[in-house]
């Protein structure tokens, strides 16, 4: 049986104080980095030292007991705890209510619960797969820095950056207008012509600057998608203005401030990046190398067929007898009719769908060699049923005579016993 620690942990770790409401009383961590204290939580024992906080049942609650909960909080939230006295009074009074409902758990006998122990059972079993795993993973190597470097030596080109230009621009409504600018600014400086001639408020008075065009696309900031003005600014070079250039918004005068031609990112600027890749592609290699050795070694065999069967699910003798009534198509009608008698070949049923294959061959398939085939079937396999005169007068008359009285189409289909048709056949 599995059962609670008797050592009777005043506290579910601070996981559990957040459950019973302690979130929003502590201070922020400052931005500190993690704890330097113990990252896992410990039970505190009846002969701590320290004043008594309070008593729960004969049970002192100390500082040791506080520190407990406290040792998987961040730095500034345990700082905080322990220098406001009233922030440590509502995390007494936070473990003093998790002790009072352990004991009565404890005396409620919540321990035998059956939904507990699946509980326990449960989380028992996903820590062991867990650290398990955890400790099998140590044994993956380290990615080298040679590594690194090769893979960015072998993966240049995908890890190149598009070339990019800082753009300004004068935009005016007409050609007329943007050669007018042109000539300005043969004489006169761009900000000022840009500010008295630009009809794109939002840039005009900042010297018409709308940011970075890249060689990856045709957008540009401000504009949208304009790929002649992206062309004409790679090809020009830093400070120099473009050709009046049209775009839907209007027409245009660009400048090209700084330009960065499209290369390979520097090594120290990806090299973190490719590490991170080569460790998840090392890990996920190493995972499936693993599991697949566990395969082989605990003779591990997976049907699929069976996957199939049960994702169908199972269906009782009369639900496939009424979908093979409900279905057109006549082949797919045999192959329920197959199914019923392989799966439920001692049912009633079994009997009526060795009948119908053998009768929808001859009367819907108008196939002939296959219908005189399933009577034959039939007739040895339930020589006392009622259908046996049936089945004989279609192997004699099925190829040019219409059948006999209660064996046609719409009485045949009904012979599932308690059916429409009500007929009760003997096996």
């Amino acid at each position: 049986m599995i059962r609670m620690n008797r050592s009777r942990s005043v506290s579910l770790g601070f996981a559990g104080l957040i459950v019973l409401g302690l979130t929003g009383c502590a201070g922020s961590s400052g931005g500190k980095a993690a704890s330097r204290g113990p990252k896992v939580w410990r039970p505190s024992t009846r002969g701590a030292s320290g004043p008594a906080l309070a008593v729960v049942a004969g049970r002192r609650i100390t500082m040791h007991d506080v520190d407990s909960v406290l040792a998987t909080a961040p730095v500034g939230m345990r700082e905080s705890y322990r220098t406001d006295p009233e922030l440590l009074k509502v995390l007494v009074d936070r473990i003093v209510q998790q002790e009072a409902i352990y004991l009565a758990a404890m005396k409620a006998g919540a321990e035998n619960d059956s939904a507990y122990q699946a509980d326990v059972e449960a989380q028992r079993r996903q820590l062991l797969l867990k650290h398990y795993y955890q400790k099998v993973s140590l044994s993956i190597p380290a990615v080298s820095d040679s590594a690194v470097r090769q893979y960015y030596e072998a993966h240049t080109s995908e890890l190149s950056m598009p070339g990019r230009v800082r753009v300004r621009h004068i935009q005016v409504s007409t050609q007329a207008k943007a050669r007018e600018v042109s000539k300005a600014l043969r004489s006169t400086s761009w900000d000022p012509v840009c500010a008295r001639y630009s009809t794109d408020k939002v840039t005009a008075k900042r010297g018409g600057v709308i940011g970075f065009a890249t060689s990856d696309t045709e957008l540009v900031p401000g504009i949208g998608k304009a790929p002649a003005i992206v062309a004409a600014a790679f090809r020009l070079k830093e400070g120099e203005t473009s050709e009046p250039l049209k775009s839907e918004r209007g027409w245009h005068i660009i400048r090209v401030d700084e330009k960065t031609e499209a290369g390979p990112r520097p090594f120290e600027q990806v090299k973190q990046q490719i590490r991170e890749t080569l460790v998840g592609e090392q890990n996920e290699h190493f995972q499936t190398s693993w599991v697949d050795s566990l395969k082989r070694a605990y003779g591990v065999t997976v049907f699929e067929d069976s996957i199939g069967v049960a994702m169908k699910g199972v269906s009782s003798p009369a639900e496939l007898f009424a979908k093979a009534q409900a279905t057109l198509s006549p082949e797919e009608r045999i192959n329920l009719f197959r199914e019923i008698t392989t799966q439920y070949p001692e049912d009633k049923s079994a009997v009526q769908a060795a009948f119908m294959i053998g009768f929808t061959y001859a009367e819907e398939l108008k196939n002939y060699p296959a219908a005189r085939a399933a009577f034959g079937e039939f007739i040895k396999k339930h020589p006392k049923s009622d259908l046996v005169a049936s089945a004989k007068w279609m192997l004699e008359n099925m190829e040019h005579s219409a059948p006999p009285p209660g064996v046609g189409v719409a009485d045949t289909l009904f012979l599932v016993p308690g059916g429409p048709g009500g007929m009760n056949t003997k096996p």
